[in-house]
């Protein structure tokens, strides 16, 4: 059976005057129908490095993704002789040709190295398949390092997408085209962070104030109708732009892919050039409201994260992360996307609380948290600064209106820094933040601030509470598995003889046969089969237990303090 292979035939020129280099690249992409298993061929020209060596960038090792040279096979010279040397390492391919040239032609195919059923890993490598093809710019498109130099990161783009099926529908972060675009005046970064899909995929425009917003989705989806999340999208992006005073963006585009997951739900985002590219499982499970969550906390990172940016990464975490997690469920419950209110809010910002006051890394100091940290996969790490920092939000926002008598709240704060991040391209910094909430406190905020936020000391939830006037109780449930899994997890090697597992009749040493939970959630039944004694028993019980952490009440009162 002929399998659908896409060839890109990437032509480019560049001209220069002076001291201003202008390049444009020009890219011609077709399909191409062959026995064979999913493949990209791509054929690019454009004018090499004058110096007789030329360096094409394609990373390695990239979002998580490793070993990304696989993708790419056949590399060759069409127009000269030379040599072409890969370096894994450096993420880059060497060209040694004839100094001086005009134009040299190079060709490569990439194919989908990933097997089986479409699953969330999966879909950030490159994905094609006779329907479609989702893949992300990075692992892609090979860039000349010259022209990015030269150019001082600053080139243009034109693509004409050719001899497509008239059912074919192609989009990217950069336009829904038909057969030719352009884009002006982009960088390696903003080029090499896009995503470009092309087959059965629906699209469908969102007029926003005058702006297009498209919704790019693919797969029959088991719990939604596309209309549903068209509505959400709409909802979401409004309340956004509208609160961040910022109708500026003429286009943006979301993606969406199914994957395969037999039990519970995944779901997952990145923000990209214009654009944010999702997948998620396509069963019963899928969760809508985590969906309406996601798109709020990824979109909401166009503002706090891409124009408001941390001047120390990790250690800014608690606002690019945690401000961006008390404002989507702050702007869920005001626009009421979904039909979500001040309850969805209450109901998250406990469990924001429970995550954070249960966590073994609770008070860790945040000038431990640095990329190695962050990203070393223990336990809690990566959670920390979104939940403390949602924390602080709640306690800032509560503080400055009250000491403005409601004037004021910390919509203005984001706003003045939105505000000197555009006009003087300032960045988050402790020292600046802390003088610019000042602008709107009685008192001085850094003490406060080095305490929780540096230091990583824990708010004391009952005076924030009480002194804002919100009503809570006192004790709640907590997650609690129960249980310690062995080192492969194939077993219990310890248990709490007071723990709902124990009660329910699981012992340590009992080997698994089947294992099903929600992590973090008591809303859930774990349930197992485990051997023992060469009998299989099935046990199930909720995982929790209680224990002493302040929690808002879901009431009428809490309602109307939080004041949306």
């Amino acid at each position: 059976m002929n399998r659908l292979i896409i060839a890109f035939i990437i032509c480019g020129f560049l001209s220069s005057c002076n001291k201003s280099p202008n390049y444009n690249i020009n890219y011609v992409v077709s399909p191409v129908y062959e026995e064979t298993s999913n493949l990209l061929k791509v054929k690019t020209s454009f004018q090499p490095n004058a110096i007789g060596e030329t360096i094409l960038l394609f990373q390695d090792e990239a979002w998580g993704q490793d070993s990304l040279h696989n993708v790419i096979k056949d590399v060759k010279l069409i127009s000269e002789k030379g040599e072409i040397k890969a370096n894994r390492d450096s993420g880059w391919y060497s060209i040694k040709h004839p100094k001086n040239l005009d134009i040299l032609e190079v060709e490569y195919t990439i194919k989908q190295d990933s097997e089986g059923e479409l699953t969330t890993w999966d879909t950030y490598r490159p994905i094609i398949q006779k329907e479609y093809f989702h893949l992300f710019s990075h692992n892609f498109f090979m860039l000349p390092k010259h022209i990015i130099k030269d150019s001082e990161d600053n080139f243009n783009v034109s693509i004409k997408w050719k001899d497509f099926p008239k059912d074919y529908h192609l989009a990217n972060s950069f336009a829904i085209p038909k057969e030719y675009q352009e884009i002006e005046n982009t960088s390696e970064e903003e080029f090499h962070t896009a995503v470009f899909v092309g087959g059965d995929f629906r699209v469908h425009n969102i007029d926003v104030n005058n702006n297009n917003i498209a919704f790019i989705i693919r797969g029959n989806w088991e719990v939604f109708k596309d209309s549903t999340m068209v509505d959400i999208l709409k909802s979401t992006v409004s309340a956004q732009r509208d609160f961040w005073q910022d109708h500026s963006q003429d286009y943006f585009a979301v993606t969406m892919i199914p994957t395969v997951q037999e039990r519970g739900s995944s779901f997952q985002g990145s923000g990209l050039t214009n654009s944010f590219a999702t997948n998620a499982s396509n069963n019963k499970y899928l969760d809508i409201e985590g969906l309406v969550y996601l798109f709020n906390h990824e979109l909401q990172h166009n503002w706090t994260g891409h124009v408001i940016k941390n001047d120390d990464e990790e250690k800014q975490y608690w606002f690019s992360e945690g401000f961006t997690e008390y404002y989507t469920l702050k702007n869920i419950a005001k626009a009421k996307i979904y039909d979500l209110d001040e309850s969805y809010f209450i109901k998250k910002f406990n469990e924001f609380v429970r995550e954070l006051y249960t966590s073994p890394v609770k008070e860790m100091p945040n000038s431990e948290l640095t990329y190695e940290t962050f990203w070393s996969g223990k336990e809690g790490v990566q959670k920390l600064p979104y939940r403390r920092g949602a924390i602080f939000a709640f306690y800032l926002d509560n503080k400055i209106r009250k000491d403005t008598n409601g004037e004021k709240s910390l919509d203005d704060l984001l706003l003045n820094f939105k505000e000197d991040a555009l006009k003087n391209d300032q960045k988050i910094n402790h020292d600046y933040f802390i003088k610019t909430a000042n602008k709107y406190l009685k008192e001085d905020l850094k003490s406060f601030f080095d305490k929780h936020v540096e230091d990583g000391q824990l708010f004391s939830l009952e005076e924030i509470y009480k002194a804002f006037d919100f009503e809570f109780d006192s004790k709640t449930k907590a997650y609690d598995l129960g249980f310690d899994f062995s080192e492969d997890r194939s077993s219990i090697s310890s248990i709490d003889i007071n723990s709902e597992a124990y009660k329910s009749g699981l012992r340590k040493g009992d080997v698994f046969k089947s294992i099903s939970y929600y992590h973090n959630s008591t809303d859930y039944k774990a349930e197992f089969i485990v051997l023992r004694n060469k009998k299989e028993i099935e046990i199930s019980y909720y995982p929790a237990k209680e224990i002493d952490l302040p929690q808002l009440k879901d009431n009428i009162h809490n309602k109307s303090r939080l004041d949306f």
